[in-house]
């Protein structure tokens, strides 16, 4: 079930992949197929420790942002029925709260660190089958909506994107454990190419490429020549895959963004997004603009624009937006504290298995970053994939060092020496003196 939470959902349809029997599930809600599947996760594992009689709660590095993202979430979310004056299940309920409820939903199925192998399998085979999505969507799907790409999900490109660079960090990849899926991953290759560039998702086509670019300085040495040839390889793949299926559509999508955004619907909303946003921010700089209220337009939107009042196609605008100083400080503690992971995971690696665990995490914050710059990455689906990711890095630290934390780990000083250095302990109290002076009598 938390494999399908990974490339289930989608705003296209007419896939044979796509589980509409699901939708009986929920008629009549508003949860989506994605969410109803998380959903049966959670029970699972409320039965799951029922049987087991097993109701302890993981710690986690990452709960302390989650908790405090949580808060500013519900504190915007209350402050917003108290401007409106009655109770709503905002629409952030499919979007930002969902990050911290899908993390401590993870956080408590997997927990054995030996986990983090299935989680990196099902990762990939995730993003195997959501380019069959595509490509099936591509080729025989009626929906009109195709013609907008054929995944329209922020997830769904991300994870294509992800399997296509977690394909190259295989490639690097010297050891015997994944040796099967690495050769999966080959296999898969074109088909996973030809549904990112058919989704026509732009923001993750060119992440990718800053991924991908990366990888020149977290590879390693003895592996940057052999990447480099990969390099070449990947750009003739990419310029192939495009000529072969709709280079006039994709040229179109990227370069008129670039030249004439204004021509160019998705790009003009964007344009005419950011003023009202950073106004909004300035007006309303501790709370936000409360959570199930719209925004307000001081400069007004155009009529063909299909923009959004509630959020912003920008992930890190989106905090001071929404929950003000409380989240905005919640989503850069979230961020300093799993890349303080992932940079001290790797620079403490060990094995072959510990390199491609670490190569996937980092590229997957490439990526995932890259991508808070011009999309929604707290919806979508991306809010589940946020947990998952952020679980596979837990289990990746708890497995090289033992530890549930880094919060006593220096940073700079360990990534030098290539060894966990700590802060040392605070005296919390002085050292008593022994008194030399006789007992009384």
């Amino acid at each position: 079930m938390a494999w399908l939470c990974l490339w289930q959902g989608w705003l296209v349809s007419g896939s044979i992949f796509q589980f509409n029997f699901l939708l009986e599930l929920t008629k009549g809600t508003p949860i989506l197929i994605h969410e109803t599947i998380f959903l049966l996760t959670a029970i699972f594992l409320i039965i799951e420790r029922y049987l087991c009689d097993d109701y302890e709660l993981q710690r986690s590095y990452f709960s302390g942002p989650m908790l405090l993202m949580t808060f500013a979430l519900v504190l915007s979310w209350t402050r917003g029925m108290i401007i409106r004056q009655q109770f709503v299940v905002i629409y952030e309920a499919h979007e930002s709260l969902l990050i911290p409820i899908s993390f401590f939903v993870f956080v408590n199925i997997f927990r054995d660190p030996k986990e983090r192998k299935v989680m990196l399998t099902m990762f990939f085979l995730a993003a195997i089958m959501k380019a069959a999505d595509s490509t099936w969507i591509k080729f025989f799907s009626d929906d009109v909506q195709k013609s907008w790409g054929t995944l329209l999900f922020w997830r769904d490109g991300f994870i294509l994107a992800i399997g296509i660079a977690g394909t190259l960090t295989l490639a690097n990849y010297r050891g015997k454990v994944y040796e099967k899926l690495r050769t999966t991953m080959y296999i898969a290759l074109p088909l996973m190419m030809y549904g990112l560039i058919v989704s026509f998702r732009r923001t993750f086509i060119l992440g990718l490429f800053a991924s991908v670019i990366a990888m020149f300085f977290t590879v390693g040495r003895g592996r940057v020549k052999r990447h480099a040839y990969l390099f070449l390889g990947f750009l003739l793949v990419i310029v192939i895959t495009v000529l072969a299926t709709d280079p006039v559509g994709m040229m179109a999508r990227l370069v008129g963004a670039l030249i004439s955004p204004t021509e160019e619907g998705s790009s003009y909303i964007r344009l005419m997004e950011y003023p009202n946003v950073l106004a909004n921010i300035y007006h309303n700089p501790i709370f936000g603009v409360a959570l199930g209220t719209q925004w307000f337009q001081y400069y007004k939107m155009p009529m063909f624009a299909n923009y959004t009042t509630l959020g912003c196609h920008n992930s890190y605008l989106y905090w001071p937006l929404r929950t003000g100083i409380i989240g905005s400080v919640a989503f850069l503690w979230f961020l300093c504290r799993i890349w303080k992971s992932i940079l001290i995971n790797w620079r403490t690696q060990k094995s072959e298995e510990d390199f491609l665990m670490n190569q996937i995490l980092i590229h997957s914050m490439v990526i995932y970053n890259f991508g808070c710059f011009f999309g929604l990455m707290y919806a979508d689906a991306m809010n589940i994939m946020t947990g998952f990711i952020m679980v596979m890095v837990q289990l990746q630290m708890k497995h090289q060092t033992g530890l549930t934390t880094y919060r006593r780990v220096k940073f700079l000083q360990t990534l030098i020496t290539k060894q966990l250095v700590f802060r040392a302990p605070n005296q919390l109290t002085k050292p008593v003196e022994r008194s030399t002076a006789l007992p009384s009598v």
